[in-house]
């Protein structure tokens, strides 16, 4: 992913998407051991393997944007 240096208000935008990531894990990861139906849990399951691989994406673009 290419950066490019991010204004203060895109950095906070930015932070408040990985707020929300984080709780969309946090919850998922709750519920997925509550859920039975074998295809709503591999949904769930993927979702929280792509929700965790977007954070660590997100915390990257924060890094280096504070780098700068």
């Amino acid at each position: 992913m290419a950066t490019k240096e991010l204004a203060l208000h895109e950095q906070l935008e930015v932070h408040e998407v990985l707020i929300f990531k984080t709780n969309c894990v946090t919850k998922g990861k709750l519920f997925v051991d509550l859920v039975q139906d074998k295809k709503l849990k591999e949904i769930l399951e993927e979702d929280l393997e792509l929700s965790v691989k977007a954070i660590k994406d997100l915390k990257k673009v924060l890094a280096d944007a504070s780098k700068k």
